[in-house]
């Protein structure tokens, strides 16, 4: 059953393709507005500003993120953009006394949202961490906060949030909280505004993906058991499937007939098999197996245990 990414716990992680690879974003909040997803792993090192002016709003960062031409935003296709919504950002400049709020569909978190428990008049954004710390598994918010590059390696990351007139807050390496000039390269870790009714991997499935083109791949095959003399009529059929959701396996004794008569079964309960005709010599059982994995499934193969005439 198709389901919405409003449906899903936050701290879960949810793949999106990006330029046709998928790549791992985690729940970190839902509301009214949508749901935030953050990357799990820094994107690119890249420089706030061309000068050390620590301004947000229209900043390169800024313009780099919400491009969907050349920029972020054009690293998704023409669905997935379409389901990234614009959210209500606050932002402000180092000495203003309060925030003013900006509309991105991409954007940086904010100090307050990774390192205050208690909102501000500047920085009115809080509790992501504690999603973060679900996506780890750890209760700890300073490495809830380390983030990885593509390499493996713990890096910098920026935040929106400036920390003096040249100088943003960003996470270090150890997840705690520094500042950096506005042309440093320090790591880019997106966040995406996606709107709550978009459609996810159905529930079950191993890897969750925003807008899965099927959302899963079909395993299945049938074939025959075994060949009697007499006739089959309770059968046991024994299987094991690994990584599969949405399984459904049938027996039949007249499997080489042009429609074999199908009875569904679980794996080791003992089913009736009613059918009393045969277009072959013998009785042949046969077994049909279905199931759907979002990842590496199979069936083992059955075993089949007969009861006859």
């Amino acid at each position: 059953m198709s389901r919405t990414i409003k449906q899903l716990d936050v701290g879960t992680s949810v793949y999106i393709e990006e330029a046709g690879v998928p790549k791992e974003y985690i729940l970190l909040k839902k509301d009214v507005d949508g749901c935030i997803l953050l990357r799990a792993k820094a994107l690119e090192a890249r420089r706030m500003n061309p000068t050390n002016t620590a301004i947000y709003e229209g900043s390169e960062m800024d313009n780099w993120l919400t491009d969907d031409t050349t920029g972020f935003m054009s690293l998704f296709n023409a669905q997935t953009q379409a389901a990234i919504v614009s959210r209500s950002r606050p932002t402000f400049e180092y000495g203003d006394a309060e925030c003013h709020y900006i509309s991105r569909r991409a954007f940086l978190l904010t100090y307050g949202e990774l390192f205050l428990s208690t909102p501000t008049a500047l920085e009115p954004l809080t509790a992501i961490v504690p999603s973060l710390m679900l996506w780890k598994g750890t209760s700890d918010g300073n490495s809830a906060r380390i983030c990885y590059n593509e390499a493996g390696q713990a890096v910098f990351w920026w935040e929106s949030s400036p920390y003096s007139a040249t100088v943003f807050y960003c996470v270090d390496s150890y997840g705690t909280s520094s500042g950096n000039n506005a042309t440093n390269a320090r790591w880019a870790r997106p966040a995406l505004n996606v709107s709550s009714d978009t459609i996810v991997s159905d529930e079950g499935a191993e890897i969750i993906y925003l807008m899965p083109s099927k959302g899963y791949r079909e395993v299945e095959f049938s074939g025959k058991a075994l060949e009697i003399e007499q006739r089959p009529k309770k059968v046991v059929v024994e299987y094991n499937a690994v990584n599969l959701y949405d399984v459904e396996v049938y027996v039949c004794n007249n499997y080489g007939d042009a429609n074999p008569t199908w009875v569904p079964c679980t794996s080791g309960e003992e089913v009736e098999l009613t059918n009393t005709i045969k277009q072959t010599e013998n009785w042949e059982v046969g077994v049909k197996c279905y199931g759907k994995s979002s990842l590496y499934g199979y069936f083992e193969e059955p075993i089949v245990k007969l009861e006859v005439e």
